[in-house]
This record gives C-alpha cells, sequence and structure tokens, in this order.
C-alpha cells in the first residue's frame, strides 16, 4: 500500500458520490467498526464512516473514504507523543500490506473531531484533542473491483490499528515507562 503522512489533508478536488448499499463495502465498515469498537482497541471512530466514494473524475474506478479516529481515553488524545508513535507505527505496517498500484493511504494527525460539511471540505477542528485523519483509497479497471479493493485496504486498515493497539499498550504498561522512551 503506498503511504504517505501529511501536516495536512489536501481537500478533494474531484466530484464524488458516495456508494449506497455496496455489500462488500457495507460488510467491511461493519467489521472495521467491530474491531475498532471491541475491548482490544484504544480507538473509537470520530466520525461516522460513510462508506467509500467514487470519484467520478475517474469514472468510477477510483474510491475513497475518510477514516477519522481518536484514543477513546482524553490522557492519550493530548498526548502527542503517542500520536507520533502511532503514526510511525501504521506506516511501517501498512507499507507492507496490499498492493502500492491499488491502494494508497494518507494520514494525518489533526487537533480536535473533524466535521464534514454538505461540500465534504473539513470545517475548523472544535477540540484541543488530537485525532487520527486517514484517507484510504482504491484503485481498479471496474467500479467493482475498486470496491473491493477499498474494502480490503479497509481491512488492511483494521489490522495496523488492532496490532499498534497491542504495541501502544505495552509500551503504556507501567513498566514500560514514558512510550518515547522504548523502540
Amino acid at each position: 500500500m503506498l503511504v504517505q503522512a501529511v501536516g495536512e489533508m489536501p481537500k478533494r478536488t474531484a466530484a464524488a458520490h458516495v456508494v449506497a448499499g455496496d455489500p462488500a463495502a457495507g460488510l467491511a465498515i461493519k467489521s472495521f467498526l467491530a474491531a475498532i469498537e471491541s475491548d482490544v482497541s484504544l480507538f473509537c471512530v470520530a466520525q461516522p464512516l460513510a462508506g467509500p466514494s467514487a470519484d467520478e473524475a475517474a469514472g468510477g474506478r477510483v474510491y475513497f473514504g475518510d477514516i477519522v479516529l481518536e484514543f477513546r481515553e482524553a490522557e492519550h488524545s493530548r498526548n502527542r507523543r503517542l500520536h507520533f508513535v502511532l503514526m510511525e507505527k501504521l506506516i511501517e505496517l501498512l507499507k507492507e500490506a496490499g498492493s502500492q498500484e491499488s491502494l494508497e493511504t494518507t494520514l494525518c494527525l489533526t487537533s480536535g473531531s473533524i466535521s464534514m460539511s454538505a461540500s465534504e471540505d473539513p470545517v475548523e477542528p472544535n477540540q484541543k484533542e488530537l485525532a487520527l485523519w486517514m484517507r484510504l483509497a482504491a484503485k481498479g479497471d471496474s467500479a467493482e473491483q475498486a470496491v473491493l479493493r477499498w474494502g480490503l485496504g479497509l481491512a488492511h486498515i483494521q489490522q495496523a490499528l488492532l496490532f499498534t493497539s497491542r504495541h501502544l499498550r505495552m509500551r503504556l504498561a507501567p513498566t514500560g515507562g514514558d512510550v518515547g522512551e522504548r523502540r
């Protein structure tokens, strides 16, 4: 998977429409949400995950979707160093997942929950806690293939987040000391 970290999430330039009721995307989202909301995860979804949107300029062969996550614990949500460890680990894991030609993830650390306007442009954050904003894009030879690949990409992100949760729990354990001390 092609992975990039950015200081600000790029605005979507192309017209898009959300895929409504696609069974493959719906199943991938249900699985993702169940895993993220489980006890093994340190995270929670900060905004509803609507599913992939088709990039109409690409003839529907590119689908993308935004995922915004926060730490469940408020103390972790304000820990900038913990967020950088999170991003570093996710980049490491996601680079090894999937094809760089068909899957791309953009990661952005932002302050506060992201709320979207009707035009899908971000509105100013309203909190001081940090959040991880991820944009997953999938390309295919057809719209159906792109949606399936988007679901696969979401599964890769799910696995990376759960692994990272375990990794961070070990770092946060009382014997682990400060999150920045161990590698």
